[in-house]
């Protein structure tokens, strides 16, 4: 394998390459020029003056020049990459592109399936050639190249703990439907598999270079069909096979909330309808994390409950009532309204989280109920 030089001094294998251009009559400029295409350091007009007074260098023979001028033209100027030195991040880019482009293409009925499997491929060629450059084992005890989900359990692994994750549940999706039936493809998995190229766009770019990174090469795809409001209704309350609430249980089975909602882990984007003409219509997508995004969530989705969406305790509801209402108002009549409204059993209910979650919550770490501004606008409502 032709090796560069990796400082400003020519390596044995430059040297000969020199002198044979030199006796094939190249000027200095282009001697130069080819020799420092994507060379991590360059070599000025010295170096090659020297190897034009220095005797004791050979030239190369005419088929080692043409090897090593098949190698310097091979590099993607784009990238840098080079097959003779680069093969696996080529493959593992390719493998990426791959899986997009055939998850992307609505005439193919195994996407899911082919996706996973790509992705599986790409992400095993981008740590292999991670654990290479930094002496981490590249085989297993008994010879063979360490896996994906190898190299997420060693100690050598740098990635997010929801990088990680993203990763286990795509390595199950691959070995899971590699040889089954499965059914319909659940949708579920677009927000992992999505979360899966931010994450290897991200973690190529980071490890490599930012010469690496996909994202100009590959996009969403344009489909020719129409996307109705009732189609995307119809595709998020489709059933799915028990196979793949099986695969799912093993998936997403005991995580958290918050890890449930790492982008990392799943991607998501809130969806929503542009008010607009007819020839204009069309859908929106916002970020979730973005002030806007929030704002359409609290709209579009039901809402969780917790104490940051129902803030305020009885006396503080009370408080917030007079306030706004510039009436009296006390805890004996906002025990009466609650009753009537029904927005929460009573004391004795062996099931105190049975609550209207428009008005009211209950928080079974302190055995308490809170309220929103919905319920203090109702109450000062009632007031007239």
């Amino acid at each position: 394998m032709i090796e560069q030089g990796s400082t400003g001094g020519l390596n044995a294998t430059e040297k000969k390459v020199v002198k044979y251009l030199v006796e094939e009559g190249w000027t200095n400029q282009n001697i130069q020029a080819l020799i420092n295409l994507e060379r991590p350091a360059s070599v000025n007009f010295g170096r090659i003056a020297g190897v034009k007074s220095d005797e004791e260098i050979k030239p190369s023979s005419k088929e080692e020049f043409y090897e090593y001028q098949n190698f310097k033209r091979s590099f993607d100027l784009k990238t840098g990459l080079n097959p003779y030195v680069h093969e696996r991040l080529i493959k593992s880019r390719e493998a990426m592109k791959l899986a997009v482009s055939v998850f992307n293409n609505p005439t193919f009925q195994f996407r899911a399936e082919n996706f996973a499997m790509l992705a599986n491929v790409a992400w095993t060629y981008l740590i292999l050639e991670f654990s290479d450059k930094n002496g981490l084992p590249l085989k297993r005890k008994n010879g063979k190249s360490i896996s994906l989900s190898d190299f997420i359990d060693s100690e050598g692994c740098t990635f997010s703990e929801g990088t990680k994750k993203n990763l286990r549940a795509l390595v199950k999706i691959r070995n899971e439907t590699e040889h089954r039936v499965l059914g319909p493809f659940d949708q579920s998995w677009v927000r992992v598999f999505q979360a899966n190229c931010l994450n290897y766009e991200k973690q190529i770019s980071k490890l490599f270079g930012e010469r690496m990174s996909l994202s100009n090469e590959i996009s969403f795809a344009l489909q020719f069909s129409s996307f109705s409001v009732g189609q995307a209704a119809e595709l998020a309350s489709s059933e799915v096979s028990d196979e793949i609430r099986s695969i799912n249980a093993e998936i997403f089975g005991g995580m958290s909330e918050v890890q449930m909602d790492d982008l990392e882990f799943q991607f998501a984007v809130v969806h929503t309808t542009v008010e607009s003409s007819k020839s204009k219509a069309a859908f929106q997508f916002v970020s979730p994390t973005s002030l806007e995004g929030k704002e359409i969530a609290n709209v579009l989705v039901k809402h969780k409950p917790s104490a940051i969406t129902h803030p305020y305790k009885p006396d503080q509801v009370v408080k917030l009532v007079m306030k706004k209402s510039g009436k009296p108002f006390n805890l004996h009549q906002h025990t009466t309204k609650w009753k009537q409204h029904a927005v929460r059993p009573n004391g004795k209910s062996e099931n105190p989280e049975k609550t209207d979650l428009d008005y009211c919550y209950y928080n079974p770490t302190f055995k308490s109920y809170t309220y929103n501004d919905a319920w203090a606008d109702l109450l000062i409502k009632d007031l007239g």
